[in-house]
Formats: structure tokens, sequence, C-alpha cells
């Protein structure tokens, strides 16, 4: 054997050694309180929930209402389980990519909205806030190479003869309205066939709605594509739902593994009063508490170097998949809100959604601030890690069907409402969680006011049933 071939393993030898004494070292020091000495092996030896872009796209770029408007000023709520929800919504998402990508010019429009949404097509609301980088992540575009509002609704206006071709409407945060020329989808759903099924079957399998503007009940304040019934019958069967603590949190070790799974080893464990249980690694602190709320605080710096939007949501998406509490059957996790903070994080607010429906969330903080968790889950996030989480976990279970009045103005009138006294910004049907002791969930209208609080209408349960 030649010398120098003699060196060189020699040098393959001493450098698999030093890796292995680096890993030994970082196994030793991932159980030690203090964390991992060097970044990367904190990479190595940190839980980390796998997943892709395209995955995080499929299960959070979904409508929070899709709506079919025939013209007339009838409308249809379009649930994910429709067999047209998909063809609707990919026309959506085709024309949104032409716009990203500047196939579509997107100009400022002199029309207003309150007429816009009383035209035939498609009216969808997300929800939340598509800033332009966030749009462009969600296509998988990239960023928009031509001026974007940031929106969260917007309307598809079907050409009159030609039912593929279609203009687009953006409605920016601040009222701007934009609009495209046509922009044709081959695939593109019958629209009239479509609205005359969902009008032969309003009497017993799809609701019928009207528009506040087009109704005529709007205010100057109101929000014109507010949706609400008047048709008949007066009664509908809704879903009543009970809402359980998860069932992890009846034995200590179960939770445990549920919150913190294969890292539990590492964590210290302190009970409070029975009220409380805390864990803590390093720099991370859980707490969960015998209301089924959980709080986590990252105690180290945040990066400041400039946030990008995708990165923080599938952060904040792998700290959820990572976290093993059962939801329940017919039950999702949706993103209903995104925000920019200071610093350059990003705060999401995401909510459960029942066969359907969405369940909102007012609940009162773990932090003593007197503030309100306004959302299932809320996470802040940047593109390194998971900062702040403040998550109510629930259970669902449908118990049974009942048929209830969901009609808007008999409904304010039950509860002493006037209607001249409150600024409608949006009405959502389905249910609330504001205490402990909401466990059984019945339907209800709630009201979201222009000045952010909501008014929650339960619905009245038929007499009989």
């Amino acid at each position: 054997m030649s010398r120098e071939l003699k060196e060189r393993l020699k040098s393959v030898l001493i450098f698999a050694l030093i890796i292995t004494g680096l890993l030994q070292v970082g196994i030793l020091w991932s159980y030690q309180n203090q964390g991992t000495p060097f970044s990367f092996l904190s990479t190595i030896f940190s839980r980390d929930i796998q997943v892709s872009n395209e995955a995080v796209r499929e299960k959070l770029f979904i409508p929070d209402k899709l709506v079919i408007s025939d013209g007339e000023n009838d409308y249809w709520i379009i649930s994910d389980d429709n067999e047209y929800y998909q063809k609707f919504f990919n026309e959506v998402t085709a024309g949104l990519s032409k716009i990203v990508t500047g196939n579509a010019e997107l100009n400022v429009s002199s029309e207003k909205w309150e007429d816009i949404v009383a035209r035939r097509g498609i009216i969808v609301d997300f929800g939340f806030s598509l800033e332009p980088e966030l749009l462009g992540w969600m296509l998988g575009t990239g960023s928009p190479v031509q001026d974007t509002p940031r929106f969260s609704k917007l309307m598809v206006r079907r050409d009159i003869v030609r039912e593929d071709t279609g203009t687009f409407y953006i409605r920016g945060t601040d009222g701007t309205v934009y609009s495209t020329g046509q922009i044709r989808y081959e695939q593109a759903a019958n629209l009239k066939n479509v609205t005359n099924k969902l009008e032969a079957g309003s009497k017993n399998k799809y609701r019928k709605y009207k528009t506040l503007s087009g109704g005529r009940l709007n205010k100057p304040e109101d929000e014109p594509d507010a949706l609400y019934v008047v048709s008949s019958p007066r009664y509908w069967p809704y879903r009543v739902l009970s809402a359980d603590l998860p069932v992890a949190a009846a034995n200590d070790e179960l939770l445990a593994n549920a919150i913190l799974g294969e890292e539990e080893g590492r964590y210290n464990k302190y009970t409070y009063n029975d009220d409380m249980i805390q864990y803590t690694y390093g720099s991370n602190i859980y707490r969960y508490y015998s209301d089924g709320y959980l709080a986590y605080r990252y105690l180290g710096s945040a990066d400041s170097s400039g946030t990008k939007v995708g990165d923080a949501l599938i952060n904040a998406y792998k700290f959820i998949a990572g976290t093993d509490m059962p939801l329940g059957t017919e039950t999702d996790i949706i993103l209903s809100s995104v925000e920019r903070k200071a610093g350059g994080a990003y705060e999401f607010g995401f909510d459960y959604r029942v066969n359907g429906m969405t369940v909102r969330t007012e609940y009162d903080t773990k932090d003593g601030s007197g503030n309100k968790l306004e959302h299932a889950i809320r996470i802040l996030a940047d593109d390194r890690r998971v900062l702040e989480c403040d998550w109510l976990i629930r259970s669902f279970r449908i118990e049974n069907t009942r048929k209830y009045n969901d009609r808007l103005l008999e409904l304010l009138a039950r509860e002493g409402i006037l209607w001249r006294n409150i600024s409608i910004s949006k009405i959502d049907t389905g249910y609330y969680i504001r205490s402990s002791r909401d466990r059984l969930l019945e339907p209800a209208l709630i009201i979201t006011a222009r000045e952010g609080f909501r008014v929650y209408l339960d619905m009245i349960a038929e007499e009989g049933e």
C-alpha cells in the first residue's frame, strides 16, 4: 500500500471519528434542558414534521364561502362535498394564476361591489386577507409580476353567452375594486344548469339566500354581500355537535405524548393545583390547562431578518400536525386570519370546521391580559420556528340532526336587537365556543360587526323536534 493511500485512509478514519463524536455529543445534549450546543445538531435532533408546500396549500387554500349567484338575487353556498365545488374553485384558482403571472391584466374598476355581486357568477370569500406574496405562495406561482392588492373577496362574473368565459373582480381590503378582461376556462361547469338544479332543490336540499343589498336591507355601513335567509321552508336541518376535551387529557402519560411526541422524555413536568401541567425544555414551555387550553411559548430570540409568509405558515402547520390530538369525525382545521406583526413575524388564526360549518371561538386567554382568543388556534411564527401558540383543544362528535329557524330578522327580534343598531360586516352560519361550559353546540347565526365584535344569535329549534 502506497504512502499516499495510507494518508488518505487515515484522513477518512479521522473524519469519521469526528462525525461520530459530534453525533454522540448531540445525543447526550439533546437530553439535557439546555438543548444542543450547535445549531445544526439542534436541527438534527429536534422534533420536525416533514410536510410539503403542496400538502399545506391543499389543506389551507380553501374558501370560507363559495357562493353561486343566478343574477336574480338568489344565492347558494356551495359546500365542499358538492359535486360542483371543485370545478368552481379550480376555475377561480386558474384565473388567479393568470393574474399573478401577468397573463391577465388587472386594473382598477369604477364599478361598485354591491352591483358586481348582484350579477351571475361565482363569489369567493377566503375569510382571511391574501397579501400578494401569500397569494403567489398559495398558487405555487411565486410572487405576482404585476401590482396585486391585498384581498379576501372576489367574483367571477360569467359571460352571458359563453359559459367557459368570465371576468374577474377583486375587492381590495381598502374597498377598491379591480377587474380583468375576459378569462377563459375550458373545464368550467355550466352555471345555468347548476343554478337550475340548486333552485329545484331549494325546498329540501340547498338553502337559498339573499344579500343585504339585494334584499334592500343594507344600511350604508353594512357589507352588501352578507347573506341571510328569508325563503321557505322556515325550518332547516342542522347538526348538533358535542365538543369534548381531548381523550388524552384523562391520562397524564397520554397527554404528554400527545403534546410532545417522541420528545416527551426531554421535558421536565410540573403540576400546579391540578389545574395546569407545565412542560419545560430549554427555551420551550408548554402549559396545558384542565379546560383543554394549551399555551406554548418560545423564550429565545425571534428571527428579525425578514420572514417569508410561506415559511412561517409551514412552521405553523407543522406545529399543529405534530400535536397528536384527534379532532373527531368530519372535523378539519382551516386558516381564518393572517397578520404580519411588528418584527416581521406572522400571526395566524385557525378554526375548526365540522361537517362543513365553522366553529367560532371567543375564549378568555390564560395570560391575564383580559384578551380573548378569537380563533381556536392562534400561532405566531417566523421562518425558523413557532414563537407562540394558544390553542383551545376540542374533539367533536355529531350527536343528531334537528330542524331550526335560521331567519335573520326573526332571530334579531327574538333577542330584542334593533336592525339600525348594528353595522353588519359578515353573517356566518355555524357554532361557537365562548366558555368551558359550551360542550353541546347548536347552530347559530354569528354576526361580525364593523367595529369588530360578534353577535351570537342562537337558532330556534322546531317544536316537537
